[in-house]
């Protein structure tokens, strides 16, 4: 029943957190169209210089005094306000589209001809990118690495590894070395439907690419977790951690007869279930092959048998442990999976999602996720 309450927990908290989310994005939108309006206000301040008639000695010196702004805000925006030729800036600033900061690389080069092309390229870059390209200096090429937490550890523990066994590399080439591998055990596996259905020697035995490791330290007395890395110890959060446990190599470190390696999943039973699952992510409507894992219905320690047992991706295999994803095994033996908000999803390795409020576990009871009773339904 424990982790039935955190799983409660952790959808409540991810329920609040997109609540709190959405209501700050909507609050800059707002301080955006608010810093439009206070631009346009400046240029006609300024124009007459009416902060005279304020006791002010200068538009940025009433910035200071009734704003609370430094003068380089003041004048950033008195610079965007000043372009009364270009409406559709101050439209996008209204929308919310576009910062001030940014609004303002636009108002220093655009004209009227060519200020639409300025402003996407306001939205397409970053703000130093705009900056260089507002100056005619030539873009570098950049390459963003969107990592879930737990696969950017493993990536940063892939670098420190080849970062000290060589000396010969710069960290640009230790990086593109590592990606490279990171992309041919993650991302190379596709869709069962992009790769084909058939049968091959790699659908039935697990992949055990142990080239990079990642080390998780776990207080045997609290239960609490880290990770070394580069930057420092970093927390593991316990959801987390079950994730990880779910088919890792476990050391015992403590003296005596207590110290021990465990395997939560022998490798008889992972190149069965890999192979029974194909391989393939089970969620209805995934079907991923790359960055799969194989996750524990239950907790580990109770039992190896395969039917506690499927693979799943890691993303899908996150939202299990957070709660986010439900599993249970109906009266047939067939695993089905559902969401917090009481949609079934289907039935494990569905080509497609089916959403219909039908197969929930019994017995339900109105007000929790799936309309069941959390403390029956298989969360690690």
């Amino acid at each position: 029943m424990n982790t039935a309450i955190r799983a409660h927990e952790a959808h409540s908290a991810h329920s609040r957190a997109r609540e709190l989310d959405s209501e700050l994005r909507s609050c800059v939108r707002q301080q955006i169209a608010l810093d439009a309006r206070i631009a346009v206000l400046l240029a006609e301040l300024q124009q007459g210089k009416l902060w005279r008639q304020l006791n002010c000695t200068s538009l940025t010196d009433y910035g200071r005094k009734f704003l609370g702004y430094s003068s380089s805000k003041t004048s950033d925006l008195l610079q965007i306000g000043q372009r009364d030729d270009l409406p559709e800036l101050l439209a996008a600033m209204e929308e919310g589209a576009l910062g001030y900061k940014a609004a303002l690389e636009v108002a220093r080069v655009a004209t009227p001809d060519d200020v639409e092309e300025w402003i996407q390229e306001a939205k397409d870059l970053r703000l130093a990118e705009l900056r260089a390209k507002a100056r005619g200096e030539e873009l570098k090429e950049r390459v963003v690495l969107d990592f879930l937490g737990d696969q950017f550890r493993a990536f940063d523990s892939g670098i420190e590894f080849v970062r000290k066994g060589s000396d010969l590399w710069d960290r640009a080439e230790i990086v593109a070395f590592v990606f490279e591998d990171f992309l041919q055990r993650h991302a190379s596996g596709g869709s069962a439907e992009e790769q084909g259905e058939g049968e091959s020697e790699n659908d039935s035995r697990a992949p055990r690419n142990e080239r990079f490791r990642v080390h998780l330290d776990v207080c045997a007395e609290c239960g609490s977790a880290s990770q070394q890395t580069s930057r420092g110890p970093v927390a593991v959060s316990p959801a987390e951690l079950e994730q990880r446990a779910c088919d890792v190599e476990v050391l015992d470190l403590r003296e005596g007869p207590a110290g021990r390696v465990t395997r939560t999943i022998p490798n008889r039973v992972r190149n069965y279930v890999w192979g029974r699952d194909r391989g393939t992510c089970q969620v209805p409507g995934c079907d991923l092959r790359g960055g799969v894992e194989i996750h524990h219905l239950d907790l580990w320690w109770r039992g190896h048998e395969p039917e506690r047992m499927l693979v799943l991706c890691d993303e899908h295999h996150e939202q299990v442990h957070l709660g986010l994803l439900q599993i249970w095994t109906g009266e047939d033996g067939v695993k089905r999976f559902g969401s917090t908000d009481g949609l079934a999803l289907g039935s494990a390795g569905d080509r497609r999602r089916i959403p219909l409020r039908g197969n929930l576990p019994p017995g339900g009871q109105p007000g929790l996720p799936l309309g069941g009773d959390l403390g029956e339904l298989a969360v690690a």
